[in-house]
């Protein structure tokens, strides 16, 4: 049982896919997120927050369409086997006879457990299909950067580049986006992931570290393993006499950590 449940994102947000499992036909025939199964759902901050993305930009006359949003561990371990194959393969471009779209995936795939994606804080928009009126083609991305930053969403790249590759990522970190300024952006992820039952580490000792990492505690790394560090941590985050509660793995000790806003 995860410590924090993925919720279902509204269902006014739409897919980039129809019925059929194709990309870019009209909206009307567009699958809603959120009868996608896991796929659509999000972490609790989250979900409200992709609400607001997409009322903005339908209200700029724009068009939202989410190509992934949460993915289950198991997924992310295909995609990110995928990338590996087309990376020993010498990255080979789509299109040509060394690539197999079966086998290969021509984008980055974050290790399988510590994506924003497994942690149900990011979205993959369909970049090409934004259609602000009066925007220039190459400019289209910008203008979902102008609409979505001010709105919490934070881009994975550098600079609005059309063509840049994760040119379509974005997170929005919620909860974690202190954990995110202080550990990093994988570190982050896990933590979420963790939370939400989708890291690449689990059990008590795992959801102990990123409860405490969201709670502004330095436990060094998430590992899955704790240690002095950790117990410290948690010693001082609860104000206890000992390390012994920590020691049994009390589950009263993660509950009460839960209930910790995030800093």
């Amino acid at each position: 049982m995860p410590l924090l449940e993925l919720v279902r994102v509204a269902p006014e947000i739409l897919s980039s896919y129809n019925r059929a499992g194709k990309t870019g036909g009209p909206r009307g025939e567009l699958t809603p997120l959120a009868s996608l199964g896991n796929a659509g759902k999000a972490a609790p901050w989250m979900a409200p927050g992709l609400q607001r993305l997409n009322s903005a930009v339908a209200a700029a006359g724009g068009d939202l369409r989410v190509t992934e949003c949460h993915r289950d561990l198991g997924v992310q371990r295909t995609a990110r086997a995928k990338y590996d194959t087309w990376v020993a393969a010498g990255k080979p471009k789509p299109g040509t006879a060394a690539f197999n779209s079966k086998t290969m995936k021509a984008a980055f795939v974050a290790t399988p457990g510590r994506s924003g994606h497994n942690a149900g804080i990011s979205i993959d928009v369909h970049v090409g299909l934004l259609g602000f009126p009066g925007v220039a083609a190459n400019k289209q991305l910008d203008r979902l950067w102008e609409i979505a930053r001010p709105l919490g969403w934070e881009p994975v790249i550098r600079a609005p580049e059309e063509g840049a590759s994760e040119s379509w990522h974005f997170d929005f970190w919620g909860d974690l986006l202190p954990a995110r300024g202080r550990v990093g952006y994988e570190q982050a992820a896990l933590c979420g992931a963790i939370l939400v039952g989708h890291g690449d580490l689990s059990g008590y000792d795992a959801e102990l570290q990123a409860l405490l990492v969201r709670a502004g505690f330095d436990i060094g790394k998430i590992d899955g393993a704790v240690g002095p560090k950790t117990r410290a941590a948690a010693v001082q985050a609860l104000s206890l006499p000992s390390d012994d509660l920590i020691i049994r793995k009390d589950p009263g000790i993660l509950q009460r950590l839960l209930l910790m806003p995030p800093r």
